[in-house]
């Protein structure tokens, strides 16, 4: 079989808006032969990987939506005019976000009669994470119909964006941990003598309220709290708070790995169900889930439920203070962490794509 994958963002970008069309285009098993089409800058000539680069959009849309896709959408269609004599694929899969490149499905049912498979790791209209108005909303929501009009199956990562999409022939493939990555960390130490070391990954929602979780942090005994990513609020220096800032993916995990617990703040939305779980859980790691929301609910606590090593906590300082005390003390329960990883994703994919 031969697969065509159409991602703006691919390898060498290192956001997680990468990693799964990448690990799947690398990682197919020999009976199948894939190339891809991206958005992303290439550092290495490969003629399986394909850069074009985006034309900015001054359409009256780009005025209502805010989509990359949108400066992809006219050079990826040159692209296919001009290389029609050499589209011999089985298959095409598009991935968003972003999502409105994946109006050019028409064009190749059209030109091509190709198959035409759709991937949303996001949901694009209907995002309650955006306060967006309703004729905007009714916009997003008139497109993603034409993606879905021309669409032969659709892929999203839990039940809650499939319902949000609201299209025919959907398959949920979640995402995983690079098992790849994991098993090549580098060995790194804290430089400190803490007894216990507190560990958040990546973006945290400029809603989610992080005063009651910062000011125990400030009262716990030994305790530090490390932070790798951009978007930590602006607070007053602590000897507590260690900030990294961004760092690559390898050394992101190493400090996952030496953790004792590692900390996810979620605003509470069913459909939310960060990468980052997947890396905790690849380590086996003790995990405390801090919710805006309900307790319990939605795509993290589905994929998290039979987890042994896992509290979830209110966003009060009370709560946060004792599960984190019980954390520390409960026993942790090493398990086989296989169906976490993006080769059980590649399964599922695979299935979808021969059905």
């Amino acid at each position: 079989m031969n697969i065509l994958f159409i991602s703006y963002f691919f390898k060498p970008f290192d956001g997680v808006g990468a990693k799964r069309l990448t690990y799947w285009h690398e990682n197919l098993p020999q009976n199948y032969t894939s190339k891809v089409i991206t958005a992303t800058i290439q550092e290495k000539t490969n003629k399986n990987i394909i850069y074009i680069r985006p034309v900015k959009s001054n359409t009256i849309i780009s005025t209502f939506i805010k989509d990359e896709g949108l400066n992809w959408l006219k050079p990826l269609k040159k692209h296919f005019i001009k290389n029609k004599e050499y589209f011999k694929y089985d298959k095409v899969i598009i991935t968003g976000g972003p999502f409105m490149h994946m109006l050019i499905s028409k064009f190749l049912k059209r030109n091509f009669n190709v198959e035409v498979i759709l991937d949303f790791r996001d949901p694009f209209y209907g995002n309650p994470r955006f306060k967006n108005y309703f004729f905007k909303e009714l916009i997003k929501l008139h497109f993603q119909n034409k993606f879905l009009k021309h669409a032969d199956k659709i892929i999203t990562v839990n039940k809650y964006c499939a319902n949000l999409i609201k299209g025919n022939n959907i398959s949920i493939i979640d995402n995983g941990f690079d098992e790849n990555e994991i098993n090549n960390i580098t060995d790194i130490q804290f430089n400190n003598k803490i007894l216990l070391n507190l560990i958040a990954v990546g973006r945290i929602d400029s809603d989610f309220d992080m005063i009651p979780f910062l000011k125990i942090i400030e009262e716990l005994k030994n305790t530090f709290f490390h932070y790798i990513g951009t978007s930590l609020p602006k607070i007053n220096s602590s000897e507590s708070l260690i900030n990294y800032g961004k760092q690559s993916y390898n050394k992101t995990l190493s400090y996952i790995n030496k953790s004792d617990i590692c900390i996810l703040f979620t605003g509470g939305e069913p459909f939310e169900s960060t990468t980052k779980i997947f890396d905790f859980l690849a380590f086996n790691k003790k995990i405390l889930i801090i919710t805006q929301g309900k307790i319990k609910n939605g795509s993290l606590y589905d994929i998290t439920k039979d987890y042994p090593n896992i509290c979830w906590s209110l966003n009060n300082a009370v709560d946060i203070k004792n599960n984190i005390e019980n954390l520390k003390n409960k026993e942790l329960k090493i398990i086989d962490t296989y169906k976490f990883s993006r080769a059980y994703s590649l399964e599922k994919f695979i299935k979808v794509i021969n059905l």
